[in-house]
């Protein structure tokens, strides 16, 4: 199941590539460094989404197990 920020992440993504189109058919370099910024900051909140969602999965992993360590 995917997670808030890995949600977020994509959609601050979409928004950026498309801030990042419209400022280059513009011509409006502030929009286009806008859309980059915005895309930068999508992908690192996605990553982060997929950290946590990992770090969850690893802890229901060990739970199923016991707590214990593996073999």
């Amino acid at each position: 199941m995917i997670n808030k920020d890995q949600l977020a992440g994509a959609a601050k993504t979409a928004l950026g590539k498309t801030q990042e189109t419209a400022g280059k058919a513009a011509d409006d370099k502030s929009l286009e460094a806008k859309g980059l910024r915005n895309q930068a900051q999508g992908s690192l909140q996605a990553r982060k989404g997929d950290a946590s969602k990992a770090m969850e999965d690893e802890t229901k992993d060990l739970k199923s197990y016991g707590g214990r360590p593996g073999p």
